[in-house]
């Protein structure tokens, strides 16, 4: 049993970045029917997939950061090289603020994959190939049927 982030997860946050000019802001995540496919191509059987979208808001710009923050390293390859300048953090915050609704809150979607599958027992392998040669095989029939 696992469960993971899909790919509609912080869609909201990839369209400040676009808008801004900025590379992805996180690594992609994986569709749900695609895991399903890798969890049968690595062995598994009968993988049963389902997801849900959760729409998380914020009071702030800053709350929000800050929770990202929390889930971890920034692992995209579109990652700036070094540090941000306190310029671009600014106009970070300004776009996520433009973005709240009418009761101030920013939201952000999360789409949450979750999936289980069983490693069935292993078949037993098969032996080596037998060659039985056409005259062999006449040789066991009745001596009438030839």
């Amino acid at each position: 049993m696992f469960s993971t982030f899909g790919p509609d997860t912080l869609r909201e946050l990839r369209a400040v970045y676009a808008e801004q000019g900025w590379g992805t802001p996180h690594p992609p995540f994986t569709d749900m029917h695609d895991l399903g496919d890798l969890l049968v191509h690595g062995g598994f059987a009968d993988p049963v997939m389902d997801q849900e979208t959760l729409q998380l808001t914020w009071s702030s710009p800053e709350a929000l950061l800050a929770e990202l923050r929390s889930l971890g390293g920034h692992l995209g390859l579109d990652r700036w090289p070094g540090l941000r300048t306190p310029r671009w953090h600014r106009q970070l915050l300004q776009a996520l603020a433009r973005r709240a609704d009418a009761q101030g809150r920013i939201g952000l979607t999360i789409e949450l994959v979750y999936g289980h599958a069983y490693r069935p027992a292993p078949r037993a392998a098969r032996g080596e190939a037998t060659v039985v040669s056409l005259e062999a095989l006449r040789a066991t029939l009745p001596k009438r049927a030839r």
